[in-house]
């Protein structure tokens, strides 16, 4: 989220920084009803984040508002330790995603083999995977794979950030890159 955008929400004057974000989670605890500016803050950032590895506008509505839950449970036992509030709720986010995805995987692998005898037959001469085919392909592999490749590569995080909020080290981040590329590769391919 950008300063303009922070600006924009009402949250003050700050940068959006761990000041900031201290300072809105003090305010939130001394006042819940201030939970709207955090929720304003955060939530068009968690929605993308959740429909990418989800595809679907109801599941990521619904996901997100579990995020939020969460959040708000957990909101008096946080402590600031110099991580970003923006990888907090990614971590929760990706944690609700992940559980979500391993309920539904043996279901999406399912609709899967059954969407690629269909796009066996659409696929074009280019080899160019649609947006549909890479949101099913991604939904096939397994949630630690989803994980690092939707904050990597669609949220634009590092590969230390991504490390944090999924609580690995690097080198696992960029192993599980390198996993997750190639049975995305695989299953665009037509390979399982």
């Amino acid at each position: 989220m950008t300063l303009a955008q922070a600006q924009a929400f009402e949250l003050g004057t700050q940068a959006a920084t761990g000041d900031d974000d201290r300072t809105l989670i003090e305010r939130v605890r001394r006042n819940p009803e201030d939970f709207g500016l955090l929720y304003q803050r955060f939530a068009p950032l968690l929605l993308n984040h959740v429909y990418r590895r989800t595809g679907d506008t109801h599941a990521t509505e619904d996901l997100v508002a579990d995020t939020f839950l969460i959040v708000m449970r957990s909101l008096p036992g946080y402590r600031y330790r110099g991580i970003p509030l923006r990888a907090w709720l990614l971590r929760i986010a990706t944690n609700t995603v992940n559980r979500w995805a391993r309920r539904r995987r043996r279901w999406a692998f399912a609709a899967l083999e059954a969407d690629r005898v269909a796009d066996d037959a659409s696929r074009s001469t280019h080899g160019t995977a649609t947006a549909e085919q890479l949101q099913h392909a991604l939904l096939a592999l397994p949630p630690r794979f989803q994980a690092v490749l939707s904050l990597h590569h669609m949220e634009g995080l590092c590969v230390k950030e991504t490390a944090a909020i999924v609580g690995c080290r690097e080198g696992t981040v960029r192993s599980r890159l390198a996993r997750a590329r190639s049975a995305l590769r695989s299953q665009l391919n037509g390979r399982s």
